[in-house]
């Protein structure tokens, strides 16, 4: 995948009016669940690519911490961060750019029982206006690939990191585009990778049911939102090839 197929979906704001619709859309959610099966975290309800297995290998890999101070970079609607806060019994604060998935992610909270120790805020992963040092542990589902500037995103988070806290994401990585060399540059140690060999699968069985069904999403998410998803079914899939899914993880030096 050449850095120039992926400026396409390099937008923090991309999603922003599927978000603002997929409340609208059964369809859409019914197409992930039934890719991912059993799978499929129905209590997190998710809009992108994270598998249970996947929430809970992030909440173990932060629980060894003692996380009590949760912040979800790049949140969207909540599910997966109030997920793993939930696991870990911690507060959680996320922010996201789109002000729809930050409403959404409040109605979220209340209905896991977190309404009392989630907080969401409208901001970008690159400047988040929060105070340094505030949170012990960071989580992002997929979000840190759509920001541009990787090497602020990820100072900015070392910013608001106390030391020693660890961080965890998903993400995908091409062959010009190396996670650790952002995170050792920003003052973070102990990077991991870990490879999720099975998550194409479940990608492609997506996509290909996106494009199965692009009627009846165009019906439901409006014109301009499920053409956003299907530009994404038609053009990701050979990109894939050659940039895996991964979990990442690193502290705080």
């Amino acid at each position: 995948m050449s850095s120039a197929g992926e400026q396409r979906f390099i937008n923090e704001n991309r999603y922003r009016s599927v978000l603002a619709r997929l409340s609208a859309s059964p369809t859409l959610k019914a197409i992930f669940a039934e890719a991912y099966g059993d799978d499929y975290p129905v209590e997190a309800d998710p809009f992108g690519f994270v598998s249970l297995s996947e929430l809970r290998v992030m909440a173990d890999t932060l629980a060894g911490s003692a996380v009590s101070r949760l912040l979800d970079v790049g949140c969207g609607r909540g599910g997966p961060g109030l997920w793993i806060a939930r696991e870990l019994g911690a507060s959680l604060l996320g922010v996201d750019v789109v002000a729809e998935a930050v409403v959404a992610a409040y109605q979220h909270a209340a209905a896991l029982g977190m309404a009392e120790r989630a907080e969401f805020r409208v901001a970008s992963g690159t400047d988040t206006h929060l105070p340094a040092g505030a949170f012990d542990g960071a989580v992002s589902i997929d979000a840190l690939w759509m920001i541009q500037d990787k090497a602020a995103a990820f100072r900015e988070l070392a910013r608001v990191l106390s030391s020693g806290s660890p961080v965890v994401f998903t993400t995908w990585e091409p062959p010009h585009l190396d996670y650790a060399v952002f995170l050792t540059s920003a003052g973070f140690t102990g990077v991991a990778k870990r490879p999720m060999p099975d998550a194409m699968n479940a990608q492609i069985a997506v996509y290909d049911a996106i494009l199965h069904c692009q009627p009846t999403l165009k019906a439901e998410l409006g014109e301009d939102a499920a053409g956003i998803i299907i530009a994404e079914a038609i053009e990701t899939p050979r990109m894939l090839q050659t940039a895996p899914r991964i979990m990442v993880s690193a502290a705080r030096g």
